[in-house]
């Protein structure tokens, strides 16, 4: 385990250790052996040793020093090819499951990662490889959602510009025909044609918005706003309008001087697409709309509940992504893109955006901000009378 827990750098340095050591040694053993061949002993004695290196003995010095060496120099090399084939090993085995890994990718396995326990320098290499996979594979399957989202763009651009050029053509056709023969039906064929053309000049403004903002080329002008008496004067500003489409706003007591960094005029664009969900898809005549904002967490929490259909609960994590429609009775009309555009200018923000589904039935769309500064003061801000059905 301590081996194994080795660097490979310290696996080197402590087989060269080994190595002289033991080379040290076999020179030892060696000369010990020449010993014993020559006299016979382990030990010889004082004058054994003189007699042998008399000059008469030259010839079998030369020939014994030389299979000395020759033995020292076969056992070194041995000792030496040993400890090197087991750094070696080592340094060989992470190789296998790299190059196992690489092969794996190539054959589109993404989610194959490297099982690597030993602690030495192949371990940062296997962890980037690791890494590297998870986030080609994330980068795939974004790719392959981002394909699927386009797709379903396509498919939902088609959808909503048919049905008005389908009215539009109708309606020409009825004036070219003769059907609108009077004064009064070609006004109304007009008015028809007129509203349609505002219609899919909407969808194509919002799909140029998504796309926009989708790529990051939408800039906002980000400011320092009091979170309280911006959404105030924007639910102020449209009541008489929902007002009139059945759809009563009700106000509640919100934070006063809670700073947010946001664009005033994209977060108006964010709420209206949220009204505007409201007031299409209310089940009731006349819809409630409530709006309520909490401190929490150096955060603003702004809530938008509504006495609508709702929509199933497994479809909360796609209400938000292009062209998505989750029900009939939320596929009758609209662009589907209102949703989508309001992810994206909260995303850019800073903030966060989902949906829930209340107890008390209907839909609720929670925005959290990230608050600038430290709210100084938290009494809440109470809105003036809210005209026009808002309770």
């Amino acid at each position: 385990m301590y081996y194994k827990n080795m660097t490979i750098k310290r696996r080197l340095f402590f087989s060269n250790i080994r190595t002289i050591l033991i080379s040290i040694g076999a020179f030892g053993l060696v000369g010990r052996i020449m010993m014993f061949l020559i006299h016979g002993t382990w030990r010889p004695d004082q004058e054994a040793v003189e007699n042998f290196f008399e000059s008469s003995n030259q010839n079998m010095r030369i020939t014994l020093w030389f299979l000395a060496t020759t033995l020292f120099l076969i056992i070194v090399s041995l000792i030496n090819n040993y400890f090197s084939n087991r750094v070696t090993k080592h340094i060989i085995k992470p190789l296998g499951p790299l190059s196992n890994g690489v092969r794996q990718i190539q054959d589109n396995n993404l989610s194959y990662r490297i099982d690597y326990q030993d602690n030495d320098e192949f371990q940062p290499i296997c962890d980037a490889f690791n890494e590297m996979a998870a986030k080609l594979e994330s980068s795939t399957a974004q790719q392959k959602k981002d394909e699927a989202n386009r797709r379903e763009l396509i498919v939902g651009i088609s959808h909503d510009l048919r049905t008005p050029l389908t009215s539009i053509k109708g309606c020409i056709e009825g004036i070219e025909t003769g059907v609108a023969s009077s004064l009064e039906m070609k006004e109304k064929y007009f008015g028809i044609i007129k509203n349609k053309a505002a219609l899919m000049e909407h969808i194509i403004e919002q799909l140029f918005l998504f796309s926009k903002l989708d790529m990051d080329e939408f800039p906002l002008k980000l400011r320092h706003v009091d979170i309280g008496l911006a959404v105030t004067d924007m639910i102020e500003d449209s009541l008489s309008e929902y007002a009139s489409r059945g759809l009563s706003i009700s106000l509640k007591e919100i934070p006063l001087k809670a700073m947010v960094s946001i664009d005033t005029l994209m977060l108006r664009n964010v709420i209206i697409n949220i009204l505007e969900n409201s007031a299409r898809y209310k089940k009731a005549e006349q819809g409630q709309m409530e709006i309520r904002a909490e401190l929490e967490d150096n955060s603003v929490l702004l809530t938008f509940i509504d006495k609508g259909p709702g929509v199933p609960k497994d479809i909360l994590p796609n209400l938000f992504n292009v062209f998505f429609r989750g029900d009939s009775s939320r596929s009758k009309s609209g662009s589907g893109l209102g949703l989508a555009i309001s992810a994206k200018i909260i995303e850019r923000m800073a903030g966060t955006i989902h949906a829930e589904l209340p107890d008390t039935g209907g839909l609720a769309i929670m925005i959290r901000l990230p608050l600038v500064l430290e709210p100084k003061v938290t009494d809440p801000l109470v809105p003036r009378p809210l005209q026009h059905g808002a309770a």
